[in-house]
């Protein structure tokens, strides 16, 4: 059980909703493993109270927040400063606070690009929100061929067809947007709350896809990213894993 007192450091979600996320006993249980007396705590956020919410961040001394759905791209808005990742993303979900100020960064398309070999690869990311921005910039770093599709794109639901690697970036999970290709590298960072496998990565598997990451393992590594920006630390990732595998 967690316990606040007065001497403890606090780090949040911003997002709408927030019920959903399983990043709260994910990041508590990193606290914990590591004697940080810090706590993680959701902080349901609408769309018109984003700009209090992380002016309310600084005044109350939070030492950061993650940044979730629809959020992404809005809250780059009430950043003081944003990290070469998130400048060239220009997407967010980290927010570092310190000294009074709010800096952005993001870890969304590093979680994607340690998952697979990206380098010469022709990548298919499906959505058009801050995810799928940072993930096709991240793979792009790395030296992937990336096209971008949207559901308000013409000709969606695209083909897989001639790509290498596909990215599921939106919210989708019960539905099958895209057949994946025998043998391709898939990347879905929807999950369903049971750990049941997506519409996605169940096609994937049966296709013999490698690697098959699900939104759980992209989950895992981008907290992990987050924990270190606003620690210091490195993350103690066995028992991140082991705390959001449980919660499920």
């Amino acid at each position: 059980m967690i316990e606040i007192r007065g001497t403890t450091t606090l780090v949040g979600l911003l997002g709408w909703p927030t019920s959903h996320s399983l990043s709260p006993p994910m990041q508590n249980a990193g606290f914990a493993a590591l004697g940080l007396d810090w706590a993680y705590v959701p902080l349901p956020t609408a769309p018109d109270g984003l700009g209090e919410a992380v002016r309310g961040l600084v005044a109350t001394g939070f030492a950061g927040a993650n940044v979730t759905i629809p959020h992404k791209e809005a809250v780059i808005t009430w950043c003081d400063e944003l990290d070469e990742v998130a400048e060239r993303a220009g997407s967010v979900n980290t927010l570092v606070v310190s000294g009074g100020r709010v800096l952005g960064s993001s870890t969304d398309g590093l979680a994607v690009a340690s998952q697979i070999e990206a380098e010469g690869r022709r990548v298919l990311v499906l959505g058009a929100g801050g995810a799928s921005k940072a993930v096709a910039a991240a793979l792009e770093g790395e030296g992937a061929e990336v096209v971008v599709r949207g559901r308000r794109d013409p000709g969606w639901p695209p083909s897989g067809e001639g790509f290498d690697v596909l990215v599921n970036a939106t919210p989708v999970k019960d539905e099958l947007i895209v057949t994946p290709n025998p043998g391709m590298q898939v990347v879905d960072l929807a999950y369903q709350p049971n750990g049941r496998p997506t519409a996605l990565i169940a096609a994937a598997l049966e296709r013999d896809c490698h690697p098959c990451v699900d939104g759980l393992d992209v989950l895992l590594a981008q907290g992990a990213a987050s924990f270190e920006r606003w620690t210091g630390e490195a993350a103690p990732v066995v028992a991140m894993r082991t705390a959001l595998r449980g919660s499920l």
